[in-house]
């Protein structure tokens, strides 16, 4: 008999609408894929509106409810000390003297920029919200692989991917629909915040044909594939 094993990880990006006014969530969740080498600054627009700007301006980026970037108009706009390597505080969101510092430009992504950013403008007599999401996937140092048991009359594949962020889940897919059973394992987090996990499915394999299996990663809230491939065949 020959075998085909095909190996296929799935990630995508799916931007929702935006929303905008005071106090309020953008529906867009930024989507942050971690590179070697330097990655362009990552833009967070603070697209307020404020009835009176003519007293003072303020403007805040809090990311998990901490303070993480601060400008007052007429002032160079400054990261809070533990954030310095993580913003770029020179980037310049408008030629509006009311707006040209109110973006947060990230820098030197990982995977702890994760996280629910907000924010908040503040004049003499108005403010405004603004919330953002920022979810941060990273599989540059994986390790994925798909192994093949007999066991008695059974054929078992086991998919295996461990070193991830976030989250991931595994389905093992096969072109002659001939799996009997899956047992998927919940992932375990490592110290260092990675995911390991791992799927088992117990094929029936009665033929002498080629069998193709895939083992698809997903992440949630992905649909733009990124696809690697690894082919083994044995008689």
């Amino acid at each position: 008999m020959q075998f085909l094993l095909v190996f296929i990880i799935v990630t995508s990006i799916i931007y929702n609408d935006v929303g905008c006014h005071a106090d309020k969530t953008d529906g867009e969740t930024k989507f942050l894929v971690l590179e070697d080498g330097n990655m362009e600054p990552t833009i967070l627009d603070c697209d307020f509106n404020l009835n009176d700007t003519e007293s003072f301006l303020t403007v805040k980026w809090f990311r998990n409810d901490k303070a993480i970037y601060q400008w007052i108009r007429g002032s160079q706009p400054a990261p809070i000390p533990e954030f310095k390597n993580d913003v770029d505080s020179s980037y310049e969101s408008s030629k509006d003297p009311n707006k040209q510092y109110s973006s947060l430009a990230l820098i030197n992504p990982t995977i702890s920029s994760t996280g629910d950013y907000k924010c908040v403008v503040q004049s003499k007599t108005d403010s405004d919200t603004i919330h953002k999401s920022v979810q941060v996937i990273d599989f540059r140092n994986k390790t994925l692989k798909m192994d093949r048991y007999r066991i008695q009359n059974e054929t078992q594949l086991e998919c295996t991917i461990s070193n991830v962020f976030p989250k991931p889940t595994l389905t093992i897919v096969s072109e002659d629909d001939d799996i009997v059973k899956v047992v998927a394992n919940d992932p375990l987090e490592n110290e260092d915040g990675y995911f390991n996990a791992s799927t088992l499915a117990v094929v029936q394999d009665n033929d002498d044909d080629i069998d193709s299996y895939k083992c698809v990663v997903t992440f949630d809230g992905y649909s733009q594939n990124l696809t690697f491939e690894h082919v083994t065949q044995s008689n």
